[in-house]
């Protein structure tokens, strides 16, 4: 039986090779051998594109490297949020979360991921995809009755956006809650500009909106 570190190893050089039929076999055989679409995207595919992230931001790889990078991770994420999406069927719906990265910013497939793993979680997600304005985002949050705002982003030009959409929900006295994640974040940016929450990836956000979710329960 494959373990998870084999798997996680085999995935890996598939997706460094560039190699979407070894990657989407792999993935069928970790599913195969019992590894949830969620255990296989998190665990595995999530931190693969985070890293590929800080290695351009660091020039160890090119922007073309990173495109075929995150083309053969979408090989296998195409095969996986169709089934992490699925396992809500019937499920309880937790609470309404509005999804987006921010203006300027085009990247949204970790974004998209976190996004399933958060429906995998029992929520109902509404994804305005990349390169959203902070009217965007209030505008649907408002629309869909949402509980949370949750933002990223990978670049550092676009944190002013990050910052102006907190900002702007603050001032509107809005009673939704707000989240942000991303390379270009971090904890500390997080309480500069007030957002009632940071997450390092899927997993941690999945457990803070649930923190969030309570806290607006209770005000």
């Amino acid at each position: 039986m494959i373990t998870k570190a084999d798997l996680a190893r085999d995935m890996g050089v598939a997706i460094n090779e560039w190699d979407k039929t070894r990657l989407v076999t792999l993935v069928t055989m970790g599913m195969e051998t019992g590894f949830t679409p969620t255990v296989l995207a998190n665990e595995i595919l999530l931190p693969t594109l985070q890293k590929a992230c800080r290695d351009i931001d660091s020039h160890d790889i090119t922007f073309p490297e990173l495109v075929l990078l995150a083309d053969t991770i979408k090989a296998a994420l195409d095969l996986l949020i169709p089934k992490i999406r699925s396992s809500l069927a019937g499920g309880r719906e937790k609470g309404r979360i509005v999804i987006g990265t921010v203006k300027g910013d085009i990247h949204d497939m970790g974004k998209t991921l976190v996004a399933a793993i958060f429906e995998s979680g029992g929520y109902r997600v509404t994804d305005l995809g990349r390169d959203v304005t902070t009217t965007a985002f209030i505008e649907t949050a408002k629309k869909e009755k949402a509980d949370i705002i949750a933002a990223s982003t990978l670049m550092t030009p676009t944190l002013v956006n990050m910052e102006e959409l907190v900002r702007e929900v603050k001032a509107r006295k809005m009673k939704v809650k707000t989240i942000i994640g991303g390379w270009a974040t971090s904890p500390e940016f997080a309480r500069k500009i007030g957002a009632d929450a940071w997450a390092e990836d899927a997993l941690e956000g999945l457990f803070k909106l649930d923190r969030l979710v309570e806290e607006r329960l209770r005000a």
